[in-house]
Parts: structure tokens; C-alpha cells; sequence
């Protein structure tokens, strides 16, 4: 790359997210608690000299996508047909949001670094929509909409500072800061379960047979608000059993612990979509005993949450 093309490249980032409470009900109007993370995405766009729009994604374990499209958005060539259909489909959207034709991308190069294994699901869609979105100047939450679709908590944590708060007010996202540093965060772990299930059909189905929906958003909207604000470490724990009881009752599904975790003494609950990802574990146990625990089960990836949220509101 040149100097005046060096001089011209445009950088971008976005953080990760968890979804601390709210899940499946954040889309119905609960509020829901979501912390950003300190690793993210990071995503370069440098010109080119040649027509050829070249995109190239890296992950920590080295590179893991590429692909070169035509000025029309047709692949010449790629490591990963999959990637790259999703890939165009994303881009054939930005353009006709921003209202331009696909050889808008023609002649620049595109490379993503995501800090964070693409299989934690930990915003690796959320965090290109939100790159992609600044580049391009459109909505954020329109792009998302068109792609992947779901709440987009996680396109309000790929620009915050700290926790937030976020609710759908019919379709319109509304977020703020909140708090969230419980004098216990050095027992709350998240534990990745690697147990990824094909499950979102049989929960829709279940969702709308749910009645009493209402009572359910306030309920949850409420954990979320003592979730940030809780100071006591027994309390935190109900809270945390609270919600798994509703959501397992909304979705059909036996609770986290009961089903994985039933001899541990401490907390659990799942974050995000039930039935893989990460989960949360408020351990009374200590370091040593807490890993040992959770790698007698196959579960060697966990992490303090404070080891990994980004700094937030004292």
C-alpha cells in the first residue's frame, strides 16, 4: 500500500456484547440489561487499484474468511462459499439503504480482525453490522433489520462506553447507561457451554402459545433494573434463579442448572438465546475450586465477567 493510500484508509470498531437479562422477552418490550466487552471488531477500508472489491476477515486463530467480488457484487473467488452468499446479501442491502449501486464498493480492499473466537457469540454479525453501518453512513438498526434481524441490544453495545439498558419501543430501540460493578464481580464467571442447538423453531412455537405476556415484560424488566443495582451476593442469586424460572417457563425448557449443574452450589443463567453460547455463574467457591468444577465437565473456557466487560459507569 502507498502513502497516499495508507493516508486514506479509514478504520472502524466495535465492541462485543453479553446479554446479562432480558433474553427472548427483549423483544416484546422487556428491558434488558447488556454489558459491552472490551474485545471487539476492528474493520480497515483502503483503496485499491483494480476493480476488484476484496474483503479478508481474521480471527485469533489467523485468517478464516476471504472472498473478491466483482464491481456487481458476483464472487471470483473464495475460501468459503457460505460466507461469502452471506457476505454479498449484507452488502446488496447497506448499498440500497445508502441508495447506491454494488460498484460503490469497487476498488477498495476490506480487512476485519475480530478479537474473540467467532464461535462464543459474542457479536461477530453485530459488530460487522455496526463497522459496515459507520462506513457507510446508514442506520445501524435498519441494515440489522434487513440481515440478521433480532433485538439489536447488541448493535446498542457495539458503540457504548459501559452497561446499558436497552428496550424496544414497538420497533423503535431505545437505549441509556446504566451501572453494572456488583461488589461480587470477582465471583461472577461466564462459562462457555458449547453446546450450540438448533432450538429457535420449537421456542417461537412456544412463545406464542405464552399468554400473560405483560405481566412477564414487567417482571423481567424489573430483575433487570436490580440486576445492575444489586449490592448483595444471596440476592443476585435470586434474581438470577428468578429469571431462568420465567424465561424456562415462557420457552418450554428446564432450567440451565437443572439440567447441567444441579450439585453446584452457586447460581446459574444462561445469557442470551437458551441451548448454547455462554452462560453466567455467580460461584461461591473459590478460583481454583470454581475452574475445577466446571473442567471436570468439559468446560475449560471461562472468564470473570470483569475480566472482560468493558470499563463502566462507576
Amino acid at each position: 500500500m502507498s502513502v497516499q493510500d495508507r493516508e486514506k484508509e479509514q478504520s472502524f470498531y466495535a465492541h462485543g456484547k453479553l446479554l446479562i437479562s432480558g433474553e427472548y422477552m427483549v423483544l416484546n418490550g422487556a428491558m434488558a440489561l447488556a454489558v459491552p466487552l472490551s474485545k471487539g471488531q476492528l474493520m480497515k477500508v483502503s483503496p485499491n487499484s483494480s476493480p476488484v472489491f476484496s474483503w479478508t476477515a481474521f480471527s485469533p486463530a489467523g485468517e478464516w474468511f476471504s472472498v473478491n467480488f466483482k464491481n456487481d457484487l458476483s464472487v471470483i473467488d473464495t475460501n468459503d462459499p457460505q460466507k461469502a452468499k452471506t457476505l454479498k446479501n449484507i452488502l446488496t442491502r447497506a448499498a440500497a439503504i445508502k441508495n447506491v449501486t454494488p460498484d460503490f464498493f469497487a476498488g477498495k480492499s476490506v480487512t476485519t480482525e475480530l478479537e474473540f473466537d467467532p464461535n462464543w457469540g459474542w457479536g461477530s454479525s453485530s459488530t460487522l453490522i455496526s463497522n459496515l453501518s459507520n462506513w457507510m453512513e446508514i442506520d445501524p438498526y435498519q441494515l440489522l433489520s434487513r440481515t440478521f434481524g433480532g433485538s439489536g441490544y447488541d448493535l446498542a453495545c457495539s458503540n457504548a462506553s459501559g452497561p446499558v439498558f436497552y428496550v424496544l419501543s414497538g420497533s423503535t430501540p431505545l437505549h441509556e447507561p446504566t451501572q453494572f460493578n456488583p461488589p461480587f464481580e470477582d465471583q461472577l464467571w461466564v462459562v462457555y457451554l458449547n453446546k450450540k442447538q438448533s432450538s429457535s423453531k420449537a421456542i417461537k412455537e412456544h412463545l406464542k402459545k405464552t399468554q400473560k405476556k405483560s405481566l412477564l415484560i414487567k417482571e423481567i424488566s424489573h430483575i433487570s433494573r436490580q440486576m445492575s443495582i444489586e449490592k448483595s451476593f444471596e440476592n443476585f442469586s435470586k434474581l438470577m434463579i428468578e429469571h431462568e424460572s420465567v424465561i424456562s417457563g415462557l420457552i418450554g425448557w428446564a432450567p440451565l442448572k437443572e439440567k447441567h449443574f444441579n450439585d453446584f452450589p452457586g447460581a446459574v443463567k444462561s445469557l442470551g438465546a437458551w441451548g448454547g453460547d455462554f452462560f453466567m455463574a455467580l460461584s461461591p467457591l473459590s478460583d481454583d475450586e470454581t475452574k475445577k468444577y466446571f473442567q471436570t465437565k468439559g468446560l475449560n473456557v471461562l472468564f470473570k465477567i470483569k475480566d472482560i466487560k468493558l470499563d463502566s459507569i462507576k
